[in-house]
């Protein structure tokens, strides 16, 4: 289990994946998706950009992807 604040991406660190997120936030999101199961949200998020947007503000709030994630 990930420490506190490490859950986002891998386990990384929560500013880590913030900057990830910023950078590389459209593969990332749709390979956390692939790796956690949920193929609908890995799909979704493959086809609509938009998810990009969603992971990066649940990431600053949440520290995690929990949108179909």
């Amino acid at each position: 289990m990930a420490a506190k604040g490490q859950k986002a991406y891998f386990g990384l660190p929560w500013i880590v994946s913030v900057i990830l997120c910023i950078f590389l936030g459209w593969p990332l999101g749709v390979i956390v998706r692939l790796i956690r199961g949920k193929y609908l949200g890995a799909i979704l998020a493959l086809i609509l950009p938009i998810f990009w947007l969603i992971d990066f503000i649940t990431i600053l709030l949440n520290k995690d992807i929990t949108v179909l994630g």
